[in-house]
């Protein structure tokens, strides 16, 4: 239960990172620019203020971290949350590295709403993918005795000692299973026997 708990609540995490970093391309990144205007090509060559078409623009790279976080959630593979979150926040840090090697530079009263935004929906997807991890159960020395002590405990029925094999109230057990096919014979011979005085 706890598992499927953590599970769900660092997909919903994963998910809506996702969706803050598809919305934060149609707000302000910087100097009245939306996300939708800068280039894809810009994050690897020198910034320009050529706009660009809203397919070939920033919306590019957070469509493809929204598609590896769907995939996550289907598959189960939480990995792909936390690659998505590193798309996302690689494009915010090659936005910012290549904005601050123009020639205006980068200046913090010019950042619009949409870079912290995408920046955060990153960092939700890296924090619901550590959510979602299984947590393994470290045996602690005293657990590990306990369990050894019910395993010794544990006898079977059909092992349990023979009442000859004890001794003053002390087992002295062969380890061997209790049959009844002497107590069979002995009942039987006594049975051939009465059938033979009868007989005489």
């Amino acid at each position: 239960m706890l598992r499927l708990t953590r599970w769900m609540i660092g997909a919903l995490l994963a998910v809506a990172g996702a969706i803050i970093a598809i919305w934060s391309v149609f707000l302000n990144w910087y100097g009245n620019r939306d996300g939708s205007d800068i280039r894809i090509w810009d994050l690897f060559n020198h910034a320009t203020t050529t706009n660009s078409d809203t397919a070939t623009s920033l919306l590019l790279p957070m469509a493809i971290a929204a598609v590896l976080v769907l995939a996550g959630v289907v598959v189960g593979w939480r990995w792909l949350w936390a690659l998505a979150g590193l798309v996302v926040i690689t494009t915010v840090y090659l936005w910012g590295l290549r904005q601050a090697q123009t020639v205006p530079g980068l200046h913090a009263t010019l950042v619009g709403a949409g870079v912290p935004l995408a920046f955060s929906g990153g960092a939700l997807m890296l924090v619901g993918s550590a959510l979602a991890a299984r947590r393994r159960r470290k045996r602690t020395p005293a657990a590990e005795r306990r369990e050894y002590a019910a395993e010794r405990d544990h006898v079977s029925p059909e092992w349990a000692p023979d009442e000859s094999t004890q001794v003053g109230g002390a087992t002295m057990g062969t380890g061997e299973p209790r049959s009844d096919y002497g107590d069979e014979q002995a009942v039987e011979g006594e049975g051939q026997r009465r059938r033979h005085r009868l007989h005489l």
